[in-house]
């Protein structure tokens, strides 16, 4: 059976603003599969390059499996990219970027939309599309309770709700630390939406910290904290790390609480041999220990850090670390993920270069790309089951 599907900007339905994409689908009675094939423009491929490490073998797993990589500039671009740098499925919506796009369990991509007004990883839009490309969700800022820009992360709680890290600001009195007596401080915060729009929940940075106690905040009151990634911790309370402090913290999901701080001056005791300056893509990663991409910054040198944290002693028990050459140094952006058990895949976005290592940082094989990826998640074949990718 062959279809024919239409890729734009959601709300942009006429003829003019629409592009036609074509996708072979032959089912499989017996497995249930779908096999999806789609000519990509050899524009479009040549804006990446893959070279495999002369003398170095590739994990099957790997080979098997796919990158998503995103491009924010308009037309925004998502792609789910093979091992031979290949792009072998692809999304494109016109007026705007993919500021950020994560794989869903439901085998969906959830995604932050936002034109060049906005700032890297920040938009007014959540979009989420299915394999075929069609719209399953779709809001915008203004839409009932959606009423801030998001950024960096937007993830589905559950079949009916949306979690996002949303702008927060607060006029404070900032005369003592010699600002004005109404300054405006913007900083982050959590939001819960149903997929209506409508907010189930909320948290914000000033619901934990004032402002008044931090002795930069003249200088940081614009971008206070700069969260930059937001996950589910193993009993779905949130991790949320910051850009500014170099600290990842836990979040109780239904009280707000702050559980615990990892990182510089946290709560817990981490080697020097590990310490962290920023962290990114911070998440629980299949080995059920806490995963982070470093960027560096006071060593110029950026690494990949896993964690064991023993909650109820505050130990932190190094379980990875993957320090990249110093020519990849990394200092904004950038995310790090399994592959399998021996394999790290290492986006260093400000160098256009996606790196797959081995755990100690060996390189095996490296993705060049001509826009910035602000970060490739690795998806294994299992993952998109029922769908089979055709290469």
């Amino acid at each position: 059976m062959e279809s024919s599907l239409l890729s734009t900007h959601p709300g942009q339905l006429t003829a003019m603003h629409t592009r036609l994409l074509c996708l072979l689908l032959l089912c499989s009675c017996t497995a249930h599969t779908v096999r999806i094939k789609m000519d990509v423009p050899p524009a479009l491929q040549d804006q990446l390059k893959a070279t495999t490490i002369a003398g170095e073998n590739l994990p099957q797993e790997f080979k098997n499996g796919l990158l998503l990589l995103n491009q924010r500039d308009d037309p925004g671009m998502i792609y789910l990219v093979n091992a031979e740098g290949r792009i072998v499925w692809y999304h494109q919506v016109k007026g705007t970027g993919f500021k950020t796009a994560h794989l869903t369990s439901e085998k969906t991509f959830l995604c932050i939309l936002g034109d060049k007004t906005f700032p890297t990883s920040y938009g007014n839009e959540i979009l989420e599309i299915d394999l075929h490309g069609d719209t399953l969700l779709h809001l915008k800022k203004g839409q009932e309770d959606f009423s801030a820009d998001v950024h960096h992360e937007v993830l589905r709680k559950g079949k009916d709700a949306i979690v996002a890290l949303t702008s927060v600001e607060k006029i404070v009195d900032l005369s003592l630390q010699g600002g004005s007596e109404q300054d405006t401080v913007k900083s982050d915060g959590i939001v819960v939406l149903d997929r209506k729009g409508h907010r189930r929940w909320q948290w914000s940075m000033f619901d934990a910290l004032k402002p008044t106690t931090d002795t930069a905040i003249l200088r940081e009151r614009h971008d206070w904290m700069h969260a930059n990634s937001l996950s589910f911790d193993k009993d779905s309370n949130y991790l949320i790390s910051f850009y500014n402090n170099g600290q990842i913290w836990k979040i109780n999901a239904q009280s707000g609480k702050v559980m615990w701080k990892f990182g510089k001056g946290g709560d817990f005791a981490i080697p020097d041999s590990a310490a962290f300056d920023m962290g990114h893509a911070v998440h629980i990663n299949a080995d059920n220990d806490l995963m982070l991409f470093d960027n560096g910054v006071s060593r110029q040198q950026s690494q990949t850090l896993a964690f064991k944290l023993h909650e109820s002693s505050r130990q932190a028990a190094v379980t990875l670390r993957s320090v990249l050459p110093s020519y990849l140094f990394n200092e904004r952006m950038g995310s790090a993920y399994l592959v399998g058990h021996d394999h790290v895949i290492q986006c260093c976005s400000k160098r256009n270069t996606v790196i797959l290592t081995s755990r100690n940082g060996r390189p095996l094989w490296t993705l060049r790309t001509t826009f910035i990826p602000y970060r490739a998640e690795f998806i294994t074949a299992s993952q998109l089951l029922p769908y089979v990718i055709a290469p």
